[in-house]
């Protein structure tokens, strides 16, 4: 998936995020499905690497309109291309997933702890 965020430069992929739990510093992201071009908008909560591989948590983002089930969490692999374009790719792997997954919880806890 592609994000349709601005452009970053590639310095900015080396960069780690500081972990952003609190609903006011929510990021939005509209992600477009490269295979069908359905657009999703999703809330970034966080991003951390991981073995050499940089990941993001997000969760379903959509207007309160009273007609949607509660925000299930997303967490994506994400790369930048040498242009700075941003791209997410699903996780396969279920151990690379519950790592990650493992991961993000910890430092959930550490935040929620200060």
């Amino acid at each position: 998936m592609k994000t349709t965020q601005p452009k970053k430069s590639k310095t900015d992929k080396k960069q780690v995020a500081p972990a952003r739990l609190n609903s006011d510093d929510d990021a939005l992201a509209v992600i477009r499905d490269a295979s069908n071009g359905k657009e999703y908008y999703l809330s970034i909560i966080d991003s951390f690497p991981l073995l050499g591989r940089d990941y993001v948590v997000m969760y379903n983002y959509e207007p309160d309109d009273g007609n949607h089930a509660e925000p299930e969490l997303v967490i994506m692999r994400t790369e930048f291309s040498r242009s700075g374009e941003q791209f997410f790719y699903s996780i396969k792997d279920k151990k690379e997933l519950d790592g990650v997954f493992s991961l993000f919880i910890s430092r959930f806890s550490s935040s929620a702890k200060r």
